[in-house]
């Protein structure tokens, strides 16, 4: 029976790093009869009394990987595990070592960056999940979204959805508008609980999202018979009622509106951030 050997990880960020390096490295022992577990991963350890404190809970058996950034406190907890005859590994040194003598710099010494750095990730790529969850108006939790778009079909809800999460971290529902008192009804029981400061109303020229929409029914329909039941899609003067139609019940709602026509989704998305920006919301980075 071979004993487990256990191991402990000391950050002063998160301990994902370490983690991450200690899993990578794990792998390549496959044995069957390895036996190892991770007993704890103390993070945001930033001062020498906290290190004193861990290394009374450590047993002299034990690995000790550690991601600790500043300079002072590596030296101090290297020392400590020494002196105590503790098998320990600074994971960072040999990466930061290398990439001074590299660059010809040394490093800015700051803990919790990358931590800073995965959180925006992490919450970039939970943005992302939200947006494709609330498209075309499914999802349960819109009263949890940065920003809502509301529009006409095809005035680019979905592509201006995406470019706020993919590219500014923004959770985004968007949400059809049609000419019907039973669907508008739904749609405003929906938005009751959200600030109309954080609903943004889009519009298209008709005579422009007439030609888009006909691109997209010439598309989806290759027989007549089929075409034949959205004539009234493409109809430019249902097109100029439904214009009319968003662009009131905006005005009415205090919602604000941004003509999307001919305008780069790029563009379109900067003024959707700045009109949230001017009534002070607070928009992720």
């Amino acid at each position: 029976m071979v004993d487990e050997k256990k191991i402990v990880i000391i950050s002063d960020g998160s301990g994902r790093t370490a983690k991450r390096l200690m899993d990578a490295i794990l792998v390549q022992y496959q044995q069957t009869d390895l036996k190892y577990s991770l007993v704890n991963i103390y993070s945001q350890v930033r001062r020498k009394k906290e290190l004193d404190r861990i290394l009374s809970e450590i047993d002299p058996s034990w690995l000790v990987l550690f991601s600790i950034v500043s300079h002072d406190h590596t030296e101090y907890l290297d020392k400590l595990l020494a002196r105590h005859s503790i098998l320990h590994l600074n994971v960072l040194k040999p990466m930061l070592d290398t990439m001074s003598k590299f660059l010809g710099v040394h490093p800015d010494y700051k803990p919790g960056l990358l931590h800073i750095l995965d959180d925006r990730y992490y919450k970039k790529v939970d943005s992302i999940g939200y947006t494709v969850e609330h498209d075309d108006g499914r999802g349960p939790r819109i009263d949890e979204a940065d920003a809502i778009l509301v529009g006409p079909s095809r005035t680019c809800k979905t592509p201006i959805s995406m470019y706020l999460a993919c590219n500014h971290g923004l959770r985004v529902a968007n949400l059809p508008i049609i000419k019907d008192k039973a669907l508008i009804e739904t749609l405003m029981a929906r938005l009751g609980k959200v600030r109309s400061e954080r609903i943004v109303g889009l519009l298209m020229q008709p005579e422009i999202l007439t030609r888009v929409r006909e691109n997209r029914v010439t598309m989806l329909t290759r027989q007549n018979r089929h075409r034949a039941r959205m004539d009234g899609y493409c109809d430019i003067r249902e097109v100029a009622i439904e214009f009319r139609y968003a662009r009131d019940l905006y005005v009415s709602q205090g919602w604000y509106s941004v003509d999307v026509t001919r305008r780069g989704i790029e563009e379109v998305s900067q003024e959707i951030m700045g009109l949230l920006d001017v009534n002070g919301n607070s928009l992720p980075e």
